[in-house]
């Protein structure tokens, strides 16, 4: 049902009886990104030729590279974001309560970076970053941020941009499409004040990383490495945004792990509702993003930054944010089973293995 409404929402909807009508398009992009080896041709061969089925097609002939390029482009990509947008707010209604804290859900934000075919149109799109030796990398790069569950590692929104926008642009055109009661778990990165008071001001909290040379001034001892704080904002901010505070009231952590001290700010003020142990505890939980982006780029493409480094196979903007789309979608289905499997022996599905999983869904 949902493949059949993205398919109506084709840029371009089939008018005629076609080898590729827009339903199987869908089908096949989300096919081309669980079959990252596979080159188009051959992930068709795949679906059209189900052992113990006739083939799809009634020549038996698998459709051209042409054919498939024309096929994408009447589909476009605004209707692969629209189901990756869908199969976003059923798995938050789903599996809300798997996902969350004392009724929050935790939630990590990070971003990465994604490479693609070097043609004209996807550098002037995506752009190439610059080298440390000077002058462009090889390959046009397109930058993303990823808001994952914590707990299950869904990927519960993805925005794709150009490599010359920065994270924290896109991390800001996230915040109103934040899930209700988000607890936002994040590195020290994302210490940006505007940032982080819109966020707490649209009913969210957030638990982040804290430099040492950030200056804090403590009003009232929880407990020990737990403190009632206040911070000061840069006068320049405040020049240049004058709505916002000249002070912040924050709960500052502090604590040793293997001999090293770590500092953390959070708007969960309520020390008995909120164990400094158990936010530490919970903070750890935020490598669960790294190890998402992980598992997308290095285990589900098969990339790796010498040998393999292209993400993508399109040499067409449009076509690489479709890939995109699709890629999260796969990767959602793929944990999605993954997470079923593991409720059938009562365990976290984070211990099941996820290439092996992979490996039995291809």
């Amino acid at each position: 049902e949902w493949i059949s409404d993205a398919a109506a929402a084709a840029s371009t909807p089939t008018k005629r009886d076609r080898k590729l009508p827009a339903p199987f398009m869908v089908w096949l992009v989300i096919a081309m990104s669980v079959y990252r080896t596979l080159s188009i041709k051959n992930v068709l061969q795949r679906l059209g030729r189900v052992v113990g089925m006739p083939p799809l097609w009634s020549d038996g002939e698998v459709p051209t590279s042409t054919s498939v390029s024309e096929a994408r482009d009447r589909l476009g990509f605004g209707a692969v974001y629209a189901l990756m947008a869908r199969l976003h707010h059923w798995l938050i209604e789903t599996y809300r309560d798997a996902m969350s804290w004392k009724g929050w859900l935790v939630l990590a934000l990070d971003g990465t970076t994604f490479k693609m075919p070097d043609t004209a149109e996807n550098r002037r799109w995506f752009g190439l970053p610059g080298t440390s030796r000077g002058g462009r990398a090889a390959f046009p790069q397109m930058r993303a941020v990823f808001l994952v569950s914590t707990q299950l590692r869904f990927i519960l929104r993805a925005c794709f941009a150009p490599y010359r926008q920065g994270e924290l642009t896109l991390a800001w055109n996230m915040i109103d499409s934040l899930p209700e009661r988000s607890l936002l778990v994040l590195d020290r990165y994302y210490l940006a004040w505007r940032f982080l008071l819109t966020v707490e001001g649209k009913g969210h909290q957030f638990l982040l990383r804290v430099r040492k040379k950030v200056r804090s001034t403590r009003i009232k001892r929880f407990g020990k490495g737990d403190y009632l704080v206040t911070v000061q904002l840069p006068r320049q901010l405040r020049r240049d945004h004058p709505e916002l505070p000249h002070v912040v009231f924050l709960r500052e952590l502090t604590t040793q792990i293997r001999g090293r001290w770590y500092r953390y700010f959070t708007t969960l003020s309520d020390p008995q509702q909120y164990p400094a142990r158990e936010l530490i505890a919970l903070y750890a939980r935020r490598w669960e993003v790294e190890t998402s982006i992980d598992e997308v780029k290095t285990h589900q493409c098969a990339a790796t930054t010498v040998n393999r480094p292209v993400i993508f196979r399109s040499k067409r903007y449009r076509r690489v944010l479709q890939e995109a789309y699709a890629l999260v979608i796969a990767y959602n289905v793929i944990r999605v089973i993954m997470t079923q499997a593991a409720a059938t022996v009562s365990i976290t599905p984070l211990r099941l293995s996820f290439v092996d999983s992979v490996e039995h869904i291809r």
